[in-house]
């Protein structure tokens, strides 16, 4: 990762990666326009899932990156779907995203190097905020997520209750 420069220069450029990302958020007003603009991101998020749902043993069946109206509303940007999806695969096929974080973060590091008003540096800001914005996981990856870590969680609960009982683990 780049060095980061003084606070004199990482703040107006830190201002500008959020006033980006909120300019990226503010056409939400205008579904195509705004499913268009963040399209890049749609696109890494989506295919994350899907590398998550092949290395994890989810069997990607479909990929959908074209942005469509639901029918009880909203709009729905893009989806995989899988043939195995289970409690053991559910979170870090849910949580893959996450993966664009410390990449929007990495695309940050390195526009700071440009002057702050040069097309490179805002160009690579754009980047940072897609990255920023789509590795946010859905309410739906959420979903899927939280119900592998119960499982985790019980089946962790269960195997410390055993060694407790067992005598292998003290409390």
């Amino acid at each position: 990762m780049p060095a980061l420069p003084d606070n004199l220069t990482l703040v107006p450029h830190g201002i500008l990666l959020l006033l980006t990302a909120a300019g990226l958020l503010a056409l939400r007003r205008w579904p195509w326009l705004y499913a268009l603009s963040i399209w890049p991101g749609t696109v890494a998020h989506e295919l994350l899932h899907y590398l998550a749902g092949l290395l994890f043993g989810a069997r990607p069946i479909s990929l959908s990156v074209m942005p469509r109206r639901k029918p009880e509303g909203g709009w729905l940007l893009g989806s995989v779907s899988f043939s195995r999806l289970r409690w053991w695969n559910s979170v870090p096929v849910g949580m893959a995203p996450l993966a664009l974080m410390p990449a929007g973060g990495w695309v940050f590091a390195e526009s700071c190097t440009w002057p702050l008003m040069s097309s490179a540096a805002f160009g690579m800001k754009l980047v940072a905020a897609q990255c920023l914005l789509a590795g946010w996981p859905s309410p739906r990856d959420w979903a899927h997520a939280i119900v592998g870590l119960l499982a985790l969680a019980a089946l962790a609960l269960l195997a410390a209750l055993g060694m407790m009982h067992a005598g292998w683990l003290s409390y």
